[in-house]
């Protein structure tokens, strides 16, 4: 599952070398024009993710996604709505084969700032939302399980997506250890009993995963220039030291971070897109196609959004939850987002959202 990727050292950022290019290179008069230069190139292979291929329209996707066969899928855009969508609509489309299982697939995709938590996660728990909102991050509660984690520019996300005869937890991270192991043996990752990714006792990489209809996928996130200092607080949620919690959501386990640091997402996504290429490659070569949330959508992908981004999903979902202020002698009960049980009558019937922003009033 996903695991809780928030205590970052505080000076943990390395600055990716272009293969080839030494650090100790030495600037010149046109070291500023070299400069210029290399940034719209990162700008170019992480936009455009080293790929020119044509972005596929809605009814190609359409057939994509529902014919049988194995493929990769990246997307442009950095919208963690359309790409949580587009993972869905992937999964849910796939056809399950009963008598073996040849549609393995894999999607890459990058989201801007956001903080995303497991479908059966209290969220009051897991993030503090004023420092989000402060920090233009988006919460999201995603469609598969597991534990909270942050997003941003510098982070690639991957969903492996297999049947679930197939499917193995530690599998497809196991294979990107070896990928990027071989492509720079100074990497020196390895995976640990949780199956997250660790680089010299630090998490890289945190998973979660989803069963259903005979299907199976791992999704994953890859720390490789992510803004880590903006990180920095926004799961340790700011609420009053007196409450106390009983849940049975899953809780996030705290981990120390860092980024990989000498890979871009564009190598990353290059190079797993290859290796994936060679090694699942049955009698075809395996295809590549391009995403985008305004060629590539669909009414399907769209009403997963409209999900993602309502408040109902956010917070009137997730686990039940009981809450107890001893010193206010104060007990609450939330199902569903609300406050359906509690010693002051007046409470019940209350969103538990307005009930924590306006927690000084009733306490």
């Amino acid at each position: 599952m996903y695991e809780n990727m928030f205590t970052a050292p505080k000076k943990d950022f390395s600055i990716p070398q272009d293969e080839g290019k030494s650090a100790t290179t030495k600037k010149t008069g046109t070291s500023l024009q070299e400069d210029i230069n290399d940034f719209n190139k990162d700008l170019h292979n992480f936009y455009n993710i080293g790929f020119s291929r044509q972005v596929i329209s809605a009814s190609q996707l359409e057939d994509v996604v529902k014919s049988k066969g194995r493929f990769i899928i990246k997307s442009l855009s950095t919208s963690p709505y359309f790409n949580l969508a587009l993972e869905n609509y992937i999964f849910k489309n796939t056809p399950r084969v009963k008598k073996g299982f040849d549609n393995c697939r894999l999607l890459f995709y990058i989201n801007d700032k956001c903080a995303v938590i497991g479908k059966n996660q209290n969220l009051w728990q897991e993030v503090d939302h004023i420092k989000l909102k402060n920090n233009n991050f988006e919460l999201l509660r995603r469609f598969s399980g597991g534990g909270t984690v942050l997003h941003d520019l510098g982070n690639v996300n991957y969903s492996y997506l297999t049947s679930r005869e197939n499917f193995e937890t530690k599998f497809f991270n196991k294979m990107i250890i070896k990928w990027l192991n071989s492509f720079k043996p100074e990497l020196g990752l390895e995976l640990n009993d949780r199956g997250d990714i660790i680089q010299n006792g630090f998490k890289i990489s945190g998973s979660a995963y989803k069963i259903a209809g005979g299907k199976a996928y791992h999704h994953a996130t890859m720390l490789l220039n992510a803004d880590l200092e903006n990180f920095d607080g926004l799961l340790e949620p700011s609420l009053p030291g007196n409450m106390e919690w009983e849940s049975s959501g899953v809780h996030s386990v705290k981990s120390k971070i860092k980024n990989v640091g000498v890979i871009t997402p564009g190598q990353f996504i290059s190079l797993v897109s290859e290796r994936f290429q060679k090694t699942f490659k049955v009698d075809d070569n395996i295809p590549v196609y391009i995403c985008d949330e305004f060629k590539s959508m669909n009414h399907e992908i769209e009403n997963a959004m409209h999900t993602l981004q309502s408040n109902k999903w956010k917070y009137l979902s997730g686990p039940k939850f009981s809450v107890r202020i001893r010193e206010k002698d104060l007990k609450i009960k939330v199902e569903k987002g609300m406050i359906y049980d509690c010693n002051r009558s007046e409470l019940i019937g209350l969103e538990f959202k307005g009930f924590l922003e306006n927690i000084d009033s009733y306490t």
